[in-house]
């Protein structure tokens, strides 16, 4: 049976919650989970352990007892035991948390909220954040692991010998790498090459564990005190395992390189080191604001996190809004998958006063139905890079000179987003290609076709009765179309300190040069390390050209998914693919983009479907209101829906 409500049962208190526990085997042949199950106040509980793991399957057809005990504030029934199904992951995690001669009490979602009563489920995934974060430690199961022994001892081995602090940035010194060599095969002895690469797949294994990709860990194990990972006899301390990951996967890209990483292509990669950043922030107070935190958190979980129920990609990350916040929603479990995404896109529009998460909403193929054009489908990664890479509302860009988004409407009342801007221009023509995902043996000069785009923007240009730009010499023109095709930056996502982006023309001379320097790359890894001829460059200027060189590779996928287009005053924009010839290129306040807008036929002359945010050449940093004299009081009314 699934674990019910107690009879004439009525919800406890808002900050009641249950514990279970896990009570010693009496003897050691004992196989049966016998547990109980009582309320407890969150504001003063016992000292407890909270689980984090995944239920793996929802069937639920393992069997442990468990002796029910009702509020004693709502409820005079005694206590009752029932025989209760859980998965087969959970009773895994059981059996291995189960102690020989002490009690355990631990939390656990699947048996300490009544899954099947809505009321109760709705209250209680509002304190899982606190849960968490009063637990003495939080429990990471991983699952069993059937490696040899000795590689398990010699991960455990070499994390003791690290100077490895919890949650630092910097995870190793010199002799940690050393060390870490050793571990996964990066020396020379062929016997620690077997067995290290032996190792390294272990780690690449566990990083592929579906824990890694579930929504709900992130806040579980980033507002956690203290935590320890437990993957069958492997006992790790939390912090420590996220670093020794984090550190050989920075080697493993070091010595074979990205494309062929198994660690860095192994599904929890990227939430791991998100997971790493997040807990290094909340603890060393860096983080910024809750509001802002949201959202790029949730950006975060839609490429990379899981959830069963498509609620929890908004659920889960509630512990990254301020409780404080009068715009929070609660969940409701009972709401349309659409009413929740909505309710959640509206929460970061007032509470922040921006419209950065429009950077979220652009549409795949499939999407919940009645679900606006304003609003992200959280439920599915986006297509491309957002234009604010880094950090989702953390960009220089500053469309609409830092204004804020005028709160008109109550969230209650609200079916549709009144927003307010400027017209800039209309999309004239799109080139005809999309920058589909490059292969990793493309050059940039082969799959960015600098030449071919700017040979189109020229034909455009000329073909125009109405004129042209009056600067149009080659090497501006080159220029300006690269710059407009790596979105200037995109935010400045780790801008090399010998770059300034105000002289793209460095930009230019880079991307001309990648022939040598890819040729100066190969000679370096190059077993013979033949000399190579650089009379054209500088020693100096080959390593800053180099390092200029690397973070164009990185930027570059903006450009996946989106297309160059040309508006009817001349200006260059980069969008996503669906963008149309026809389309309105607005300002709106309190985005710090521009804005591709379509106006929706016999639906009202202010109403319009939003398409997509964009980058225009010469327009991020609120230029056109110099230009053009705009201003807050001669706003167009803009009504998406």
């Amino acid at each position: 049976m699934s674990l019910g409500p107690p009879k004439a049962r009525e919800m406890p208190p808002s900050r009641q919650f249950k514990l279970l526990k896990v009570l010693s085997p009496k003897n050691q042949s004992e196989k049966d989970i016998i547990c109980e199950l009582s309320w407890k106040m969150l504001d003063d509980p016992p000292e407890y352990e909270a689980l984090s793991y995944t239920w793996g399957t929802t069937t639920q057809d393992q069997s442990i007892q468990v002796r029910m005990t009702p509020s004693p504030i709502t409820s005079p029934l005694p206590p009752e035991t029932n025989v209760i199904h859980v998965t087969k992951h959970l009773l895994a995690a059981l059996l291995r948390l189960r102690q020989d001669t002490a009690q355990r009490i631990v939390w656990i979602d699947q048996l300490c909220i009544n899954q099947n009563d809505l009321v109760e489920k709705n209250a209680q995934v509002q304190l899982m954040a606190d849960i968490y974060q009063r637990a003495k430690r939080t429990v990471v199961w991983l699952g069993e692991l059937d490696v040899l022994h000795v590689d398990i001892e010699a991960i455990i081995n070499a994390t003791e010998r690290m100077n490895f602090r919890p949650v630092e940035r910097e995870y190793s010194n010199l002799e940690d790498q050393r060390i870490l060599k050793d571990l996964i095969g990066f020396r020379a002895s062929p016997d620690t090459n077997h067995s290290g690469q032996r190792r390294r797949k272990i780690l690449a294994e566990l990083l592929n564990r579906p824990w890694f990709t579930r929504a709900w860990v992130f806040q579980e194990v980033v507002v956690a005190q203290r935590g320890i990972v437990l993957c069958g006899s492997l006992e790790m301390d939390m912090d420590i395992f996220i670093n020794l990951l984090d550190g050989v996967c920075d080697l493993d890209f070091r010595e074979v390189g990205e494309p062929t990483s198994i660690m860095h292509s192994s599904n929890g990669y990227k939430p791991m080191f998100a997971i790493r950043e997040a807990r290094f922030e909340s603890r060393n107070g860096l983080s910024s604001t809750k509001k802002s935190r949201w959202l790029s958190t949730i950006w975060q979980a839609m490429g990379n996190l899981d959830a069963t129920n498509p609620r929890d990609k908004v659920y889960a990350f509630l512990a990254f809004v301020d409780s404080t916040d009068e715009h929070r929603i609660s969940p409701s479990y009972g709401k349309s998958v659409a009413s929740v995404y909505t309710d959640a896109a509206v929460q970061s529009i007032y509470s922040v006063g921006s419209l950065d998460v429009l950077e979220l909403a652009i549409k795949t193929a499939k999407v919940p139905e009645d679900l606006p054009s304003w609003v992200p489908d959280f439920s599915t990664p986006l297509p491309s890079l957002p234009f604010m890479t880094h950090n989702v509302g953390s960009t220089d860009f500053r469309a609409s000179r830092d204004s804020q988004y005028a709160v008109s409407t109550p969230v209650s009342a609200l079916s549709a987003l009144t927003t307010y801007g400027h017209v800039l221009s209309t999309v004239a023509s799109i080139h005809p290609r999309n920058f589909h995902n490059h292969r990793s043996s493309q050059t940039l000069q082969e799959w960015i076709s600098l030449a071919d785009v700017t040979a189109w923007v020229t034909s455009q240009l000329t073909s125009c009765s109405d004129g042209k730009p009056s600067d149009d010499r080659p090497s501006t023109m080159e220029t300006r179309v690269l710059r407009t095709l790596l979105a200037e930056g995109a935010g400045r996502d780790d801008t090399p300190d010998n770059l300034e982006y105000s002289n793209p023309e460095a930009i230019l001379e880079v991307y001309h040069n990648e022939p040598l320097l890819l040729s100066a790359q190969n000679t370096r890894n190059s077993k013979d390390k033949a000399v190579l001829n650089t009379d054209s460059l500088s020693a100096q200027t080959l390593k800053l050209q180099s390092s200029t060189y690397r973070w164009i590779q990185k930027i570059v996928k903006i450009m996946i998914n989106k297309k160059f287009f040309i508006s009817a005053g001349f200006n260059f924009g980069l969008a996503y693919e669906a963008v149309r010839e026809g389309d309105l290129i607005c300002i709106l306040q309190g985005s710090k983009t521009l804005t591709i807008l379509r106006r929706i036929r016999d639906a009202g002359d202010d109403h319009y479907r939003f398409v997509a945010q964009c980058y225009v050449d010469g327009c991020m940093r609120g230029e056109p209101y110099e230009e053009r004299g705009w201003s807050k009081e001669n706003a167009e009314t803009f009504v998406l829906i």
